[in-house]
């Protein structure tokens, strides 16, 4: 459930391939004062030390690494706000560095805004495998016949091999679990008493499992394209792919009905579309100016990747298109290297590592290889061309040596009002997850509906939205009812 359009925002603000100054900071022990140092661009860095495992204190220790702008307005500050913008594996730190200048004034007026990178992502220790990850792209996520998935079966158990024998008895304490503990250390180091919070997509499932574990120490928690945790790996799987498969139709048929679309092709759109992903699965797609070729599932992650954007990345995807129907590759390694964090030097950040790990420690389990496949024709039905590709991202997980937990409601009916946001057409995280969230929640959670088929809605423009969200936030006004934007 990765926010591929906050971490596109990343790339083009040139952070996740470049240095954080200043993140190692002064360190504290859990449960101590941070000492906030400067890391430039009027940030504060610091980190605080938390044991692998609460049960065992005096065992192996994770080093977090946060960020945080203080609020503008001293006098007038509330507290802390803590971001998350996804992944899981997203950098909570390069995201806080990027758009904390973004959010609406009575935010960075009153709150310090914080981010930290959870245990195993980012600069927290992270999960590190030492594959190489073109290798594991090259792989045919979307496999034609037994023979194929074979080769992808074993490329699978080759990069899970890897991670294990690097990262060893670790990979046990990287769960959603673990991260909801750090949240709680982290906003008792803040010396906030409560947490106020906003998580968008995986970071709604850290929001509502602390509201679970610790809901008399919610203030306020905005939870912006909700994951719905009490649904099977079947149904979350073949759900995400109908989603992603439907922004995919959409955006074939207004191709095919505006001539401006640059693959138009005479309204033959999706024959076009069909006839390109074949021949690019057969042969690759060369990127001009290097000797890469761009393989049939990186295409597939690009497709996916602008899929986050709903309506808004038509044009460009129109025009991508149609650069490698004529043989440029160039457009979609742009998109694709976006989801993957592969770098200009051919080098890949860790995000994978981390999103495979957290998410073989969370479940839920998708089952054995055999279960996998028929998720995945499941998916194909419902998602002919999308389906596959996004099931078998999973694979890795049926190939875990560790077992992930089953999928399982939450529940905070004491605590105070959550706000949920849904985004109706939302390909990653359904809006019938959004409801289903609030439902789960139960005591005074409640819904707002928000517009567009892209992923996520908050700090996007819909004053209906961000009006309510910033009201909440700083007054904890929240709606009484669903509001429907």
């Amino acid at each position: 459930m990765r926010v591929r359009r906050l971490v596109l925002l990343l790339v083009a603000a040139g952070l996740l391939a470049g240095a954080l100054p200043g993140a190692a900071g002064a360190r504290t022990d859990a449960g101590g004062t941070l000492r906030w140092r400067s890391c430039g661009g009027g940030f504060e860095c610091a980190t605080l030390t938390v044991p692998w495992d609460d049960a065992a204190p005096g065992g192996p220790s994770v080093d977090l690494t946060l960020v945080r702008r203080p609020a503008r307005d001293q006098e007038g500050r509330i507290g802390s706000l803590v971001l998350n913008p996804g992944g899981p594996g997203g950098s909570s730190v390069e995201f806080v560095r990027s758009v904390a200048g973004q959010l609406p004034d009575a935010l960075q007026d009153r709150f310090d805004i914080v981010g930290f990178d959870p245990r195993g992502s980012g600069r927290s220790d992270p999960v590190e495998c030492g594959y190489d990850m073109a290798e594991l792209y090259a792989l045919d996520f979307s496999p034609d016949d037994q023979a194929e998935r074979n080769v992808l079966v074993a490329g699978m158990q080759d990069f899970v091999d890897a991670c294990v024998a690097a990262n060893g008895e670790y990979l046990r304490h990287v769960s959603t679990d673990d991260t909801v503990r750090d949240l709680d250390k982290v906003r008792a180091a803040l010396g906030d008493e409560r947490l106020t919070f906003l998580g968008y997509s995986y970071g709604t499932y850290i929001g509502a499992k602390y509201a679970a574990a610790y809901p008399d120490r919610v203030r306020a928690l905005v939870l912006d394209g909700a994951v719905d945790p009490s649904i099977s790996s079947k149904d979350m799987q073949v759900q995400q792919a109908a989603g992603f498969e439907g922004v995919l139709d959409g955006f074939l048929a207004w191709c095919a009905e505006h001539r401006r679309c640059a693959f138009h092709r005479d309204g033959r759109t999706a024959r076009a579309f069909d006839r390109l992903a074949a021949r690019i699965d057969r042969e690759g797609l060369p990127v001009p100016g290097t000797r890469r070729t761009l393989s049939g599932t990186e295409f597939e992650l690009g497709i996916g990747a602008i899929g986050y954007e709903g309506r808004a990345g038509y044009d460009y995807l129109g025009e991508a298109l149609d650069a490698a129907d004529r043989g440029d590759g160039a457009a979609m390694a742009d998109l694709s290297d976006s989801y993957t964090e592969r770098n200009a030097d051919g080098s890949y950040g860790a995000i994978q590592d981390a999103f495979l790990a957290i998410s073989c420690a969370d479940g839920p389990a998708p089952g054995t290889v055999a279960d996998v496949a028929d998720i995945e024709a499941a998916a194909a039905s419902a998602a002919p061309r999308t389906g596959p590709g996004i099931v078998n991202n999973s694979l890795a997980c049926a190939l875990w040596p560790f077992p992930g937990k089953a999928a399982a409601p939450v529940s905070a009916p004491t605590a105070p009002p959550i706000v949920v946001i849904g985004t109706r057409r939302d390909p990653a995280t359904p809006f019938a997850w959004a409801k289903s969230l609030v439902a789960q929640l139960g005591g005074d959670a409640t819904l707002i509906s928000a517009p567009g088929a892209q992923h996520t809605s908050f700090g996007l423009g819909n004053a209906c939205v961000d009006g309510a969200v910033t009201r909440y936030l700083v007054d904890l006004e929240a709606p009484t009812k669903t509001l429907v934007c």
